[in-house]
């Protein structure tokens, strides 16, 4: 894999975390715990709102500067996840293969060139809109009772 390969991918994965709960360790061992709001890449300087230090003070946003970070760990388990979601639609739908890609940087599918699916729901209009969308809701409630035990 080349760098800028690995590079993509960490900057595709911190995007996926955005608005979702984070820990973030710093390099002294305290941390924060809250929602990422954002990021900049290549310097990995972080914005979290909502935070709690481990001293249990809490911060309504809180930058940290990518060089004092040791680790970024997710705290929530997505319930979308685009590979697992593209072949679900091509088993149930009935869909050929080549009509669904995944844009993995984005964790989006794309249904026939026109719809785009996420975590966010379904985006297009018309009659296969609706059915994705009614797929999308089917898939997201199987993943809640497969993440809950």
């Amino acid at each position: 894999m080349a760098l800028i390969d690995a590079s993509r991918r960490l900057a595709a994965e911190l995007a996926g975390l955005v608005d979702k709960k984070v820990k973030v360790i710093l390099a002294d061992g305290r941390f924060y715990e809250g929602i990422l709001a954002g990021f900049d890449h290549p310097s990995l300087n972080i914005l979290l709102e909502n935070a709690v230090d481990d001293k249990g003070s809490k911060y309504p946003k809180v930058i940290i500067k990518g060089e004092r970070i040791s680790e970024i760990l997710t705290t929530e388990i997505p319930l979308f996840d685009p590979n697992d979601f593209r072949e679900y639609i091509i088993r149930e739908m009935r869909l050929p293969e080549h009509l669904v890609k995944i844009i993995p940087e984005a964790r989006v599918v794309i249904v026939q060139g026109r719809y785009k699916v996420s975590e966010k729901g379904v985006e297009g209009t018309g009659p296969l809109a609706q059915t994705l969308y009614e797929f999308f809701q089917r898939y997201i409630e199987e993943r809640k009772k497969l993440l809950q035990g």
